[in-house]
């Protein structure tokens, strides 16, 4: 029973892996669940001498107490970024901004992806009922992408009816911490520096996002729109190394 657990806990980790590497891109939240699947698997495959070796010597018996203790861990720090990573998520967007910035992602090509159009049709939304905000769009040219992250979101805005003259282009940032440091720039040029400013990305990133804000000194709220549901599983994860990491760095 134990060593198909292991089995089945393994081969979900290195499959989700390879299943989603095929649809999204490439980065560490889509590699970990293998990282942390593989040695699952490896132990319910080899079980019997694994297990007559963590039983039988000394150094087994480190090795086994020491993966009990990273997996547990590391599961608890995910269960609880996962708390604040949600309550974030989910908070409504204060009303009457002057700008919204959209944080970027990945483009395929020409074309958002599945994860930045949401993001887009939740600014849409806002934009509706704020018509007089303006819009930045985020986000420099990555690896595999044909034009910037800014350029994709300025057509997919402008095709759905958005003024060109309401969008700010900033086409520049390779990071979330540049994605507000140039965008604030741009805003206080076309607006001042005491426009109100919120901000649209993914449920997932609202947290550690709002925190890069105040870490530079920008007041912006966070909304967050709806995370693509078989892609959360590697988001949750992914986010949570990311908000210890800053934390640890002294960055949020």
């Amino acid at each position: 029973m134990l060593r198909t657990l292991f089995i089945l806990l393994g081969a979900l980790g290195v499959g989700d892996t390879l299943v989603v590497s095929a649809y999204s891109n490439m980065n560490f939240g889509t590699v970990l669940p293998l990282i942390l699947g593989a040695p699952l698997l490896l132990i319910g495959i080899f079980f019997r001498p694994v297990t007559a070796f963590f039983s039988s010597t000394v150094l087994g018996a480190w090795i086994k107490w020491a993966l009990v203790a990273a997996y547990t861990a590391f599961f608890t720090l995910v269960a609880i970024c996962s708390c604040l990573i949600y309550r974030e998520g989910h908070a409504s967007p204060p009303a009457g901004a002057d700008a919204v910035i959209v944080l970027g992602c990945g483009v395929r090509g020409e074309r958002v992806s599945l994860t930045l159009a949401r993001r887009l049709d939740a600014a849409l939304a806002y934009l509706e009922e704020n018509p007089k905000a303006y819009v930045v769009v985020s986000g420099g040219q990555g690896a595999g992408e044909d034009i910037s992250e800014a350029e994709a979101m300025r057509r997919y805005l402008a095709a759905r009816g958005i003024e060109e003259s309401r969008i700010l282009m900033e086409d520049k940032s390779m990071s979330t911490l540049e994605n507000f440091l140039f965008s604030k720039a741009l805003i206080d040029d076309a607006v001042g520096p005491d426009a109100k400013l919120v901000f649209v990305t993914t449920r997932f990133h609202v947290f550690r996002s709002e925190r890069i804000a105040r870490s530079l000194g920008i007041e912006a709220e966070g909304f967050g729109a709806d995370d693509v549901a078989w892609l959360s599983p590697n988001n949750y994860l992914r986010e949570t190394c990311a908000i210890v990491y800053y934390r640890l760095a002294g960055r949020i």
